[in-house]
């Protein structure tokens, strides 16, 4: 018995002693957590208080991107800020204080076409760089209708799908890199890409539809002609549509 007591003796003293930098190590995490509490969680993330969901989801990607493998304490900080808003959002709607949102109350079921443009105002600038882009193209188609020809249209859903692209890339930010990052978060630069041009292509297709093809077949369904200055202005018709249509995706549709 004293022979094994000797030998445990060293074994509880090491433990007592590893006790204290355990102790040290936990310290810093502690604090961050402590601090997060103590912080307003909307300032945190950088949104008003009472923003929807998807407001606060990108918010937190956002931030994340920010701070990942940089900074500990900050990522800690807005993980227990955006834990806590969706907590609180939760229990809102427990308490039959506010309407459960669509995309909650089905989040089992499978959307119906997931890819359609949802509404979402541009920023300033790139509403303002739209508009002087698709300008120059409906200068173009309307100053020079016979050399143009579709061309202002093309060059019309490019710009568009720039603009897009550059909405995309700041609503759900490209990561910037590094292990810690998930497989999907990764890949999202090439979804924003791929976003950008379907919407450009939409709004191309829709701005022909509805301002030469629909009031087309709509007169030949009534048994009319439509005038001769609409068939000889074809073009510019197409024009006028593509970057009508663009501009408005690019401003209000995300």
């Amino acid at each position: 018995m004293v022979l094994l007591g000797a030998h445990l003796r060293p074994a509880s003293l090491a433990a007592s002693r590893l006790q204290p930098r355990l102790q040290r190590l936990r310290a810093p995490r502690l604090v961050a957590v402590r601090a997060a509490a103590a912080d307003d969680p909307w300032k945190v993330l950088g949104v008003p208080k009472g923003a929807d969901t998807n407001a606060v989801q990108r918010a937190y990607k956002l931030r994340m991107s920010e701070v990942r493998g940089r900074d500990e304490a900050a990522q800690q900080q807005i993980e227990a800020a955006h834990s806590a808003i969706m907590m609180a959002a939760l229990s809102s709607r427990l308490k039959g204080n506010v309407s459960v949102e669509k995309d909650v109350l089905y989040a089992d079921r499978a959307k119906y076409f997931p890819w359609r443009p949802r509404l979402w105002m541009a920023a300033k600038d790139i509403l303002l760089y739209s508009a002087l882009a698709q300008a120059l193209m409906l200068s173009w188609a309307l100053l020079s209708p016979l050399t143009a020809g579709t061309q202002p249209v093309i060059w019309s859903a490019i710009a568009g799908g720039a603009g897009n692209i550059v909405k995309q890339n700041r609503l759900y930010p490209v990561p910037k890199g590094g292990p810690d990052f998930p497989p999907d978060e990764k890949k999202q630069g090439g979804k924003n890409i791929l976003r950008g041009f379907f919407l450009a292509f939409l709004a191309t297709f829709t701005g022909c539809i509805f301002f030469y093809t629909l009031p087309d077949a709509i007169a030949a369904a009534l048994g009319r002609v439509m005038p001769f200055w609409f068939y000889e202005g074809q073009t510019m018709l197409l024009a006028i549509g593509s970057c009508t249509m663009n501009w408005l995706f690019t401003a209000f549709t995300c």
